[in-house]
């Protein structure tokens, strides 16, 4: 049908008001009259309520444009399913009579809501040139459109309109224009039980699979459409956080903060530095994730005697004391090969292998610098049946381990008389003290023989 802008125009105001009372009065009961006559505003909108209810009977309202705005400043207009007044939820089941049909200038209607709309009056669109998009529930019925100025084509509707000719100044027809737009559907989807990789819609049963919103670290997420937990194809990534209490000389457990899986880990890469002939074994362990994936730790002994180990020698703090020294230039490199210098952004543990002999009551790790030497908390952890002196540290710089001479005799210059040294392998000392002694006490023997024989006498 085809309608003109100069027909429809003059009867608008009429037919959103008396039209609409037109229709109640002959479908409600006499009796209902005076509780159907109200009518209340709501932002773009104007409602006539056309049923209060009673007992299981819905509260009901037509809806149209609100005449106290200015039409032509409308773009965008939604017309909700329900709405609320005086404490009632009102269903809104019609549009009235030329609804619409002054709002020359709106673009787009969102009926989306519209699941209990059962009427649309006459030239409810009519003069809507410029409207381009349609929402509606998948399920609308669309024949609800004829004889409101829209004609619907499938997805798509257009809107024919007369433009009048201006005969008066010489000539010229009237002239059929239209412009038209696209219907967007909303289905209301639900997760179907059936099927665990799809949803489907409530009112049309239309069925696809899950899909967008944010994979976890399992690899769930949460569909977009129906709000459904669903198993993506790509797995995200955990948030592990360690559980400190785990961690070993190789290994520790870790707990994703996301999911609270638990997973045991490797932390731990070595090296080894030869120190009197033997391999001693030096481990790095990251168990707080602190230095880059790849890292590596390189140990390099530090040989006796050289201009290297007389340097660090005369940096050490305490050198009375020691009865064991062993010298490491410990360094990190990433997993292209790049030295990582400087203190790392955390604290890393490392564990010195002790050499064969020495006693784990009185050791150290020491950190030497050209200032104050740092001495670090350690700990003796035992893996596969050989002993490490453990610490934590942040800074990769040249290492002593030490044994102690504390609670030993020692010598002036702090080594222990009592044995071998191997660190400083003094063993003519230890033969020439022992061979003292023992001159020392036979000289005392042969005295006290020649003394008794002499009182004898």
């Amino acid at each position: 049908m085809v309608f003109s802008k100069a027909t429809a125009k003059p009867i608008k105001a009429l037919l959103s008001s008396l039209l609409a009372v037109l229709l109640i009065t002959t479908s409600l009961p006499f009796t209902a009259m005076a509780e159907v006559d109200d009518f209340f505003e709501q932002g773009s909108l104007i409602f006539l309520v056309t049923s209060e209810g009673s007992g299981s009977e819905d509260c009901t309202v037509m809806a149209a444009f609100n005449e106290n705005l200015d039409p032509e400043a409308i773009t965008e207009i939604k017309v909700p399913g329900t709405v609320k007044h005086d404490g009632k939820i009102y269903s809104v089941t019609a549009l009235t009579d030329s609804a619409f049909g002054s709002c020359t200038s709106l673009k787009s209607l969102d009926m989306s809501e519209c699941t209990g709309l059962v009427s649309i009056g006459m030239s409810a669109f009519v003069d809507c040139e410029k409207l381009s998009s349609i929402t509606i529930p998948c399920n609308f019925n669309k024949a609800l459109f004829q004889d409101t100025g829209i004609v619907t084509s499938e997805d798509s509707f257009r809107i024919e309109y007369v433009s009048l000719g201006n005969g008066d100044e010489g000539g010229g027809s009237d002239v059929t224009e239209t412009s038209g737009g696209t219907f967007t559907y909303v289905h209301n989807w639900v997760e179907d039980s059936s099927n665990a990789a799809q949803h489907k819609c409530s009112r049309c049963n239309k069925a696809e699979a899950h899909y967008g919103g944010t994979a976890k670290c399992d690899g769930k997420a949460k569909c977009v459409a129906c709000g459904s937990e669903y198993q993506t194809a790509a797995q995200g990534g955990h948030q592990w956080e360690v559980i400190p209490s785990t961690i070993g000389a190789v290994s520790a457990e870790y707990k994703c903060e996301a999911c609270k899986q638990t997973e045991e880990q490797s932390i731990s890469t070595d090296s080894s530095a030869e120190y009197n002939g033997k391999n001693l074994n030096i481990i790095l362990q990251d168990p707080y994730k602190v230095l880059p994936d790849g890292t590596t730790i390189k140990s390099t002994s530090v040989e006796s005697g050289s201009e290297r180990y007389n340097e660090l020698l005369a940096q050490l703090d305490s050198k009375d004391t020691i009865h064991n020294l062993a010298l490491f230039e410990l360094e990190l490199f990433n997993s292209t090969g790049g030295k990582i210098s400087g203190e790392t952004s955390g604290y890393v543990r490392v564990l010195m292998q002790i050499p064969s002999g020495w006693s784990k009551d009185d050791l150290e790790a020491v950190l030497i610098t050209e200032g104050s030497d740092i001495i670090f908390e350690e700990s003796i952890i035992t893996i596969d049946g050989t002993d490490y002196l453990g610490f934590w540290t942040n800074h990769f710089s040249p290492y002593a381990l030490i044994e102690s001479a504390t609670e030993k005799g020692t010598s002036s210059e702090g080594r222990d008389t009592s044995k071998t040294s191997p660190a400083t392998g003094n063993s003519d000392f230890v033969l020439i003290s022992a061979l003292a002694a023992v001159s020392a006490s036979a000289v005392t023997f042969i005295y006290l023989i020649i003394e008794r024989k002499r009182k004898k006498a």
